[in-house]
């Protein structure tokens, strides 16, 4: 049996799961899942709850098979940190009380921009890790969209000399104006759909980046090229999030291959390092245009539990970086958000 099929079987082996868990702990994509529950239901070693929900259990046979799986994968011993959730980093509580209080307001996710925010203490703990990377002191840092706020992260610590929030969505704008006036920061915020170059005063002028793109081949070039068109030279750094729920490894290897193209090496991946929570996000008017759950025949059985998370890449810049798209871009929205993988994003009319 091939590795995903004996990942499932082994997440299987102590009882019923609800497609929801099995999609927080799967380390493939969600198409992948789909594909893998089909073969291993035709098969006969899974079945499906009899009401078509989303409970998925062993059959006799997957019951047997699954003893003689060895206890590996999402399903054996976590080795990891209880206290730091396995990112070998401590926030500081100081942060966390502050972070929380001055982002109760934020603006909500809107379908139109495919938005999400991941757990406050994850936001937090990316700045920890920058820090410790030597990229948020005395470093002009960037953030290509922020619907996570690590822009207030970072200037409740005082440490950058220079922050700025490129963004489409006005509201952030309002948002962090208002932080600012409130709090003494000075995060500066530039409205600019990405589909057009960065303006002159942008370009080639920090030293760290932040982003976090959209999961189409199309859409991660565009946001990586916008990235590195505004990093200064060799030694700048960046930093963005990717899922495998939306990007299969086949996927991940073609932007492998546009990082390098762009003079941009990996340095490290914190897998699984970001959370969406589903009660803070409130998007449950979301889920209805999600093309997963017609192809997990699922409708109207929203999550049980977070599931939705992103590993965590920095990148560094080994000579002068090269985005490979340095014009206007034209792709339409269809063409930037949606392709056969990203099964968990929604459409732009959702209200």
């Amino acid at each position: 049996m091939e590795k995903p099929g004996s990942l499932l079987l082994t997440l299987l082996r102590d009882g019923p799961r609800s497609l929801w868990d099995i999609l927080s702990r799967w380390p493939y994509s969600i198409r992948e899942l789909c594909e893998t529950l089909e073969r291993l239901q035709t098969e006969g070693w899974v079945e499906r709850s009899s009401n078509q929900g989303t409970q998925i259990h062993l059959t006799e046979r997957g019951r047997e098979a699954s003893r003689s799986l060895a206890i590996a994968g999402p399903e054996g011993e976590d080795f990891s940190c209880s206290a730091c959730q396995g990112k070998g980093l401590r926030v500081p509580e100081a942060w966390r009380r502050r972070f929380l209080e001055l982002t109760r307001e934020r603006p909500l996710p809107v379908a139109e921009y495919d938005q999400g925010f991941m757990r406050s203490d994850d936001a937090l703990a990316r700045v920890a890790f920058m820090h410790r990377m030597g990229d948020v002191a005395d470093r002009d840092i960037v953030l290509i969209g922020d619907d996570d706020l690590v822009s207030i992260a970072l200037a409740i610590t005082g440490w950058p000399r220079r922050i700025v929030v490129i963004d489409v969505d006005e509201r952030l704008g309002a948002f962090l104006e208002r932080v600012n006036r409130e709090q003494g920061f000075v995060i500066e915020f530039r409205p600019l759909d990405i589909r057009r170059p960065l303006p002159p005063d942008l370009t080639a002028s920090f030293d760290t980046f932040v982003t976090d793109p959209v999961e189409t081949v199309p859409g991660f070039e565009l946001f990586l090229s916008r990235a590195a068109a505004s990093l200064r030279g060799r030694y700048a750094a960046g930093y963005f999030g990717l899922t495998t729920l939306e990007a299969s490894l086949v996927k991940w290897h073609r932007l492998q291959q546009l990082l390098l193209r762009m003079n941009l090496v990996i340095t490290d991946v914190l897998r699984d390092f970001s959370i969406y929570p589903e009660r803070e996000n409130r998007w449950e008017r979301f889920y209805a245009s999600y093309a997963m759950m017609s192809l997990f025949r699922i409708e109207g059985h929203l999550p049980d539990r977070d599931w939705y998370r992103s590993s965590f890449f920095r990148v560094e810049a080994i000579a002068a970086p090269q985005p490979t798209i340095l014009g206007e871009c034209t792709l339409s929205e269809t063409e930037l958000y949606f392709d056969e993988e990203t099964l968990a994003t929604p459409r732009p009319d959702v209200r």
